[in-house]
């Protein structure tokens, strides 16, 4: 392990675009789905939108200083699609260029590294309408918007991500249906994560074909699958479920080319993959990745399918009970082990799932580096009488994570950083305001002010104990 030398390791928070910045009509920017869904009739579980949301727009000075004093030497943040090209085609707006200088500039100037991810859920809303990721033709448009980036940015810019999510993302939109444009339908699910996966590859071909420096990666969240029994049926159960969350993703972005059985049983499931054309095997073949962003939250039960139709539900309630749920038909179903703690949204807590999740992609991926973009858990929290937060429970989350992951590491899994969601309170994406993973409180009732929680100083501390 080399984490104590801070300049190779990368220990950092992470946040996104559309969750934090507001600002959402001003200087040029065009309006991205989320945007429009959240200004619809059709958010209806938590009826709030991230117009305002933390101000980061106007805040980044303050919150990129919060985190290097916080002894972070790294920022995952995302740039909005629509700031840079309004309509998502067309002309750049200089305005939202230079945003992204300063913020990147910013950085620099605090000794901190930026990971831009270039794509965070936030499409141009120009795109949706014409099928967003559906349509073959947001590739092309990506894969251009990618180059502007890279040609304004590049030059300070040494960590990329193309893609947040499109395990998540693709399950959102188009099985569970909570996130725009709010179906269920597995088969469009499909085509717009293959199209996502394929203008990932389109951007990795300019950054490579344009010489720049640094790495460039995807960011999926993944998970470790496991079963509470053991015997065939349950690991028939567990290996399409990793088929189904992680390595249709993993696989075609690490290895070019997505799993055979992955095909094959789409193709049985009677799936219309007509979408796929000639040529674009060595378009994914030329635009794998240098490493896997891996966002970790929680593990997954798995066990045989049963009966039923299709059926995914995520939990955006914030109470106990209201849990994901998921039958996939002649795939698998969830479990649930009654004895592992969850949080306020009914989410397990397991940090060991963290490690062998790290074993399980290191025997897929041996030579491929990972990077931790994502691990935080989100609580109900408010201001004590001192203006103070104690999140015991979020020190005790990271902290054992961490330790699972370095554990990992111990054992030989190439792990080069580190962040936690969020370095700020943000917008959550359906829960809205009300489910908080920040390591600092934002009161939007009093002006946006920025609080550190415990869990801020304890990751501070941490750090600098490695040193």
């Amino acid at each position: 392990m080399n984490e104590k030398a801070k300049g190779a390791f990368l220990w950092g928070s992470a946040t996104a675009a559309y969750q934090c910045e507001g600002a959402w009509q001003e200087d040029g920017k065009g309006i991205s789905n989320w945007d429009a869904f959240c200004h619809s009739d059709k958010n209806v579980v938590n009826p709030v939108n991230a117009d305002v949301s933390c101000d980061y727009y106007h805040h980044y000075e303050e919150d990129i200083k919060m985190l290097a004093n916080g002894g972070q030497n790294a920022y995952r943040f995302s740039i909005a699609w629509t700031r840079i090209i309004p309509d998502g085609i067309g002309a750049v707006n200089e305005a939202g260029v230079a945003f992204y200088n300063r913020v990147i500039d910013c950085c620099l100037g605090h000794g901190v590294e930026p990971l831009v991810t270039m794509y965070h859920y936030d499409l141009p809303q120009a795109l949706f309408e014409r099928g967003g990721w559906e349509n073959r033709e947001t590739c092309e448009a990506y894969a251009a918007y990618a180059k502007t980036c890279f040609e304004r940015f590049g030059d300070r810019v040494h960590y990329w991500a193309t893609i947040n999510e499109p395990n998540y993302e693709t399950q959102c939109c188009y099985a569970a249906g909570n996130y725009p444009p709010n179906v269920q339908d597995l088969g469009r699910r499909w085509r717009a994560m293959y199209h996502l996966l394929l203008g990932s590859a389109m951007a990795v071909a300019e950054f490579r074909a344009g010489g720049y420096q640094g790495m460039i990666g995807l960011v999926n969240d993944s998970y470790s699958i496991e079963t509470l029994v053991d015997d065939e049926s349950y690991r028939k159960a567990a290996h399409c479920a990793d088929l189904f969350y992680n390595r249709c993703v993993n696989d075609t972005c690490v290895l070019g080319e997505p799993p055979r059985d992955f095909v094959e049983k789409l193709v049985a499931d009677g799936y219309d993959l007509s979408y796929v054309l000639d040529g674009d095997d060595e378009i994914l073949r030329s635009g794998t990745v240098d490493y896997l962003g891996v966002n970790a939250y929680l593990r997954y039960l798995v066990k045989p399918y049963t009966q039923g139709e299709t059926h995914l539900k995520m939990s955006n309630s914030g109470k106990k009970g209201d849990r994901v749920e998921a039958v996939v038909k002649n795939w698998f179903e969830l479990d649930r082990d009654e004895s592992i703690p969850t949080n306020d949204w009914d989410m397990e807590i397991y940090p060991k799932g963290l490690y062998n999740l790290l074993m399980a992609l290191h025997d897929l991926y041996p030579d491929t580096p990972f990077i931790i973009t994502e691990n935080g858990i989100g609580y109900h929290e408010h201001l004590d009488e001192l203006g103070n937060v104690h999140d015991p429970y979020r020190i005790e989350f990271q902290s054992q994570h961490i330790a699972w992951m370095r554990e990992a590491m111990r054992e030989g899994v190439d792990v080069r950083g580190y962040f936690v969601w969020s370095t700020m309170d943000v917008y959550s994406w359906i829960n809205g305001y009300a489910k908080r993973y920040g390591l600092v409180y934002i009161d939007y009732d009093n002006g946006n002010k920025r609080i550190p929680k415990d869990s801020y100083y304890w990751y501070k501390g941490f750090i600098s104990s490695l040193e």
